[in-house]
C-alpha cells in the first residue's frame, strides 16, 4: 500500500533538522511522499508564529524543492485556528483514501501527545513515527503502551532513525536576534531568504 508522512509544525523557520528527520523518515518507512504542513498557531505554544504565513510557508517551498518526495500543504493555514493535528489527519484521510497515514513527529512532541485534542483518535488514522530528539530517549510513554501495537484500535507506533543534531527554531530566531550566524542551520535558499527580508532580525 502507497504511504504518505504528514509531519506539522510551526516550521518558525524550517531547517536542516526538521529536512533530515523528514528525509529519514522517508527512506525508512518507504514513504511515498512527506507533506510539511505549517500550522497556523499551534495549540501547545500560547503565541503566534513569529513571521508571516505567506513568509513560513515560502521558507518551506525553497528548504524541499530540491526533493521531490516532500511536499506541502496549507491546509492549517486556511483554518480558523489554532491548529488541531486530528483535524488535519481526518483531512488527508479523506482526500488520500488509498494510502497508509505515517505521523511524523519527534520524541518530544510523543512525549506530550496525551495533552493533544482527541488524541486517541490519531491512532485510528495513522501510524505515528517517532524520531530522535536531543535530550530525549526514545521510548513509548506509559500512558501510551496501549496503543504502541497494531490493533482494532490503534495502527500503533513505529521509531526511525534519523541524524541527531541539537538545531531548533528558537535558537536560530535568537542567534539571528543577536545578528550571529546560522550558516549551514538552514538550507541555503532558507538562509538567503531570511537575510533578504530581515525576518528574525527584529527590523522587519
Amino acid at each position: 500500500m502507497k504511504a504518505l508522512g504528514i509531519y506539522g509544525g510551526s516550521f518558525d523557520p524550517i531547517h536542516l533538522g526538521h529536512l533530515l528527520l523528514a528525509e529519514a523518515a522517508r527512506e525508512e518507512l518507504a514513504l511515498d511522499k512527506v507533506f510539511f504542513v505549517p500550522a497556523a498557531q499551534s495549540p501547545m505554544k500560547n503565541h503566534r508564529p513569529y513571521i508571516s504565513d505567506t513568509d513560513r510557508l515560502e521558507l518551506i517551498k525553497l528548504a524541499i524543492k530540491e526533493n521531490p518526495s516532500f511536499t506541502f500543504s496549507e491546509v492549517e493555514l486556511k483554518r480558523k485556528p489554532p491548529s488541531y493535528t486530528v483535524d488535519t489527519l481526518r483531512f488527508f484521510h479523506q482526500a488520500y483514501p488509498d494510502y497508509e497515514l505515517f505521523l511524523l513527529m519527534g520524541q518530544d512532541s510523543l512525549n506530550t501527545l496525551t495533552g493533544w485534542r482527541h488524541f486517541t483518535q490519531l491512532f485510528s488514522l495513522a501510524t505515528l513515527a517517532v524520531g530522535v530528539r536531543p535530550g530525549y530517549p526514545l521510548q513509548v510513554p506509559a500512558e501510551l503502551e496501549a496503543y504502541r501495537r497494531p490493533s482494532a484500535q490503534s495502527k500503533g507506533i513505529v521509531f526511525f532513525h534519523n541524524p541527531e543534531i541539537a538545531i531548533s527554531s528558537s535558537a536560530i530566531r535568537e542567534r539571528l536576534r543577536l545578528g550571529k550566524s546560522v550558516r549551514y542551520w538552514l538550507e541555503p535558499q532558507v538562509l538567503k531568504y531570511i537575510l533578504a527580508n530581515n525576518l528574525y532580525t527584529g527590523n522587519n
